[in-house]
């Protein structure tokens, strides 16, 4: 069985937030709209302009069980019929739940693209203290998806060069995960479909990068901003679900359990296991170097090193790939068997190489 999914709507260009209450009135007209207050406070105005009925509800930082369960009543409290999640990846997940829980459509207006979480029926929980719990599912994917282009590039560009890194790992998993026949978050095989957008992810990734952040930073407008903000959102959303994950997700879950390593952003962290899965797989150092390359022309980190953890302990490198190797990781969508003593040895590889 293939299977593959995708969202009910997905809109992008630049203004588009302006245009949040005619999208939105297709699916309800009591929006309850979750996001941080910083956010909030940015676009508010133009929030209110399009949904004057409305309720906001402040995301209080963390999507643990417990938040989850504050949004889910104040929704409840306030009738909605419609829940949006106006943030980053973990305000539009805390929006999903509230969809689980309540049966309410959820419409998703990430304010970032560092990461590939708008698109999809993944809701990743972690513990209030920031450690990664686990994941709840959505019968389907969000039902509708809007972009605004403006509001990205208004991010300070961290964001989007992290989104870059997670985007670019969705084809390096795709392919291991089609070598094992693992299967994907709907229970299925890939499809062709979903085999194609992953390559097609990278290679948009490869060729409007460079140009795409460079004319941002200079507050110029190119093409390469559309494209590379559609790959990170839309096309790395369909590809990791389509066709699953693989080591570098599952290296980058590890992190969280080190203190030092919390606060980075979740595609800073699959950057690493990126280059932890990259040397797992023994790949050509060739290839290797390309992708080193071009971390370093992004300013990628390379290694926990680059992410904070300057002189990692034998017993912090353990826990990291012990928590990769435990039972039912996505570790075990590799090709090949990987034992956690690989992992540690992977990962100091990977200090070597950004030193």
């Amino acid at each position: 069985m293939r299977v593959m999914g995708f969202p009910g709507l997905y809109v992008q260009g630049r203004g588009v937030i302006s245009q949040l209450g005619e999208w939105v009135s297709r699916f309800g007209t009591r929006p309850f709209v979750v996001s941080d207050s910083r956010v909030w406070s940015l676009y508010r105005e133009k929030i209110t302009t399009s949904l004057p009925t409305h309720t906001y509800s402040e995301f209080g930082g963390e999507l643990c069980p417990e938040e989850i369960e504050v949004q889910r009543t104040r929704s409840l409290e306030a009738k909605c019929d419609v829940v949006i999640g106006l943030g980053g990846g973990k305000v539009q997940d805390t929006a999903k739940a509230v969809k689980l829980h309540n049966q309410v459509p959820v419409v998703i207006v990430p304010t970032v693209a560092s990461n590939d979480a708008a698109t999809s029926r993944l809701i990743i929980t972690y513990t209030k203290e920031g450690e990664f719990l686990g994941p709840l599912f959505l019968p389907t994917n969000p039902d509708a998806v809007i972009v605004d282009t403006e509001v990205i590039r208004k991010a300070p560009i961290r964001f989007l060069k992290a989104g870059v890194a997670d985007a670019l790992a969705t084809y390096y998993e795709a392919e291991e995960c089609r070598k094992s026949g693992a299967l994907n978050f709907f229970g299925g095989r890939p499809t062709t479909t979903a085999l194609q957008v992953a390559r097609l992810c990278r290679e948009v990734v490869f060729s409007a990068a460079d140009k795409a952040i460079d004319s941002i930073q200079r507050g110029q407008d190119c093409e390469e901003i559309e494209q590379l903000i559609e790959a990170v959102v839309l096309l790395s959303g369909l590809g990791f679900e389509g066709c699953g994950v693989a080591a570098a997700h599952a290296v980058s879950q590890g992190f969280t359990l080190i203190p030092q390593l919390r606060g980075n952003l979740h595609g800073e962290e699959v950057a690493v296991g990126l280059i932890v899965q990259l040397l797992l797989e023994q790949r050509g150092k060739d290839e290797l170097q390309e992708i080193v390359t071009f971390y370093k022309k992004l300013g990628l980190p390379l290694s926990v090193k680059d992410l904070g953890l300057h002189n990692p302990t034998e017993e912090q490198l353990n826990l990291i790939a012990s928590f990769a190797c435990r039972k039912n990781s996505r570790l075990y969508n590799m090709s090949f068997p990987i034992s956690a003593q690989d992992v540690v040895k992977a990962l100091k590889v990977g200090i070597k190489l950004s030193s």
